[in-house]
């Protein structure tokens, strides 16, 4: 530190201009590392997971109502199925009876419904030289144990050893499969998904909307594609590969696919979107305005980082963030009352009004610091909202597109759930047929068929999607 007793004016004032100078530099990376600290999955596209133990404010915003449910609810009990006699008849259900009337004929039925894990053991008979090829082993495991293996491991994320586990421990230790057999039930599940996936991704191509997003996952082994040349495969040396997962979502079909990197080419591999010409919701990934008609912007996403610049005293941002919620929540309200289209005159005040906004948080940028971190990300949102005006805007002027790309996201969380299960994937091979099979059971649940019925049909060598 100099003496400033010994300075001279001149030199006071060069320090002092110097001192302010990192006063200012200082305020900025405070400012800065702040936002960084504050930022979490309510304010910012920062997903939950990555929220970890610090507590995230709540947001939901009051409503007025009473804990508990709804006046006039009339809530759920457990009732016994309409048509559980029939059920009986065709053996799909058993029927005990405990009698605790001695013989008198004026009761009351009260009814407990329970379930049972029975070993079954089928013999089957075949003429010597005549054993077909599923048959060639001593002892095979049946379609029912495939398909529950299949719906729990893949659809319930549970672990290959807990699974394993838990058939020994409901059948006394008669049916324990190895993780092996487990990983062998997947891999022919997968290769005969194959004309099931053909109708997955044809039904997606004639969609008039798809939703699409990504998501990194982890494995061990990842491809390396060179055009005229065969595939060749990398194994990871005491590490993982971050892999790109990939979802093509409708409210029919779910088809996930999955490519070394998240890149151009690997959606002119997936084949989904090369000659689609209709409307792709995304999350501003400027990679798919390669393909389709039309496009709209998730708008879910500026809303969280709108509300991350309100609380860093930007007051515009929440301004904004109002405005874009208010339009969606007439837009629900206004379907709600059976319409299908927005009111000229109330789109044509929506988008004026969205304008003059733009042109209001012009000038509240201009107040800011250009070098602080509000500066620097208002500005990129401004940029974002005039450039991609029609994107952002095409929800309220076609109500058969949505406001947010949440149904993608949605289809997404079971994959960021199996690679918290699994860690990560061993081969190339297993990450491909996990997608095969999650697009498979995401488009039957969505066509309201039952999943393990489903699955067992395709073990049984019939078809579930391919119509006849």
């Amino acid at each position: 530190m100099p003496d400033i007793n010994a300075m001279t004016n001149d030199e006071l004032r060069a320090l002092i201009i110097k001192l302010f100078a990192r006063i200012e530099a200082l305020e900025r990376e405070n400012e800065a590392l702040r936002a960084m600290l504050n930022k979490n999955s309510k304010n910012s596209s920062k997903p939950p997971s990555k929220d970890g133990f610090k507590r995230v404010p709540n947001s939901r915003e009051k409503t007025g109502n009473k804990p508990g449910g709804v006046e006039g609810h009339e809530g759920h009990r457990i009732h016994m199925p309409e048509d559980y006699q029939e059920l009986i008849d065709k053996g799909l259900a058993i029927y005990e009876l405990v009698d605790h009337t001695d013989g008198y004929e004026d009761y009351v039925s009260k009814w407990v419904i329970d379930i049972r894990v029975t070993p079954v053991f089928v013999e089957h008979r075949f003429r010597r030289g005549e054993v077909p090829a599923d048959y060639n082993n001593e002892v095979t495991y049946g379609e029912e144990i495939k398909a529950l293996s299949i719906h729990l491991t893949d659809d319930g994320m549970v672990s290959a050893e807990r699974l394993a586990d838990f058939f020994s421990s409901v059948t006394n230790g008669m049916v324990h499969p190895s993780k092996a057999a487990l990983l062998g039930f997947q891999n022919e599940l997968a290769d005969r998904l194959a004309p099931e996936i053909s109708v997955i991704e044809n039904d997606l191509r004639e969609s008039p909307l798809i939703h699409v997003d990504d998501s990194p996952m982890k494995s061990t082994q990842t491809v390396i594609h060179e055009n005229g040349k065969d595939d060749t495969y990398k194994n990871a040396q005491g590490t993982t590969f971050n892999v790109n997962t990939r979802t093509y979502s409708t409210e029919q079909s779910t088809r996930y696919t999955v490519n070394p990197k998240k890149d151009l080419d690997g959606v002119y591999r997936d084949g989904i979107l090369n000659n689609y010409d209709k409307t792709i919701v995304h999350d501003h990934d400027v990679k798919y305005y390669n393909f389709g008609g039309r496009h709209g912007e998730c708008n879910v996403h500026p809303t969280r980082e709108l509300r991350g610049l309100d609380e860093l005293g930007i007051s515009w941002a929440g301004e904004m963030r109002d405005f874009l919620l208010q339009m969606n929540e007439y837009k629900n309200n206004d379907i709600a009352q059976g319409s299908s289209a927005c009111d000229p005159v109330v789109l044509d005040r929506f988008e004026r009004h969205y304008f003059e906004l733009l042109s209001k948080g012009d000038l509240a940028c201009k107040t800011l610091d250009e070098k602080s971190s509000g500066y620097k990300k208002l500005n990129a949102m401004l940029a974002r909202f005039y450039v991609y005006s029609d994107e952002h805007l095409l929800f309220i002027r076609d109500y058969s597109v949505p406001f947010s790309n949440n149904l993608a996201e949605r289809d997404l969380r079971a994959e960021k759930t199996k690679e918290k299960v699994s860690g990560c994937f061993r081969s190339w091979r297993g990450i491909e047929g996990f997608m095969d099979i999650r697009s498979f059971i995401s488009t039957v649940r969505k066509r309201g068929l039952n999943v393990v019925d489903s699955l067992r049909a395709i073990f049984k060598g019939e078809s579930v999607l391919v119509k006849p």
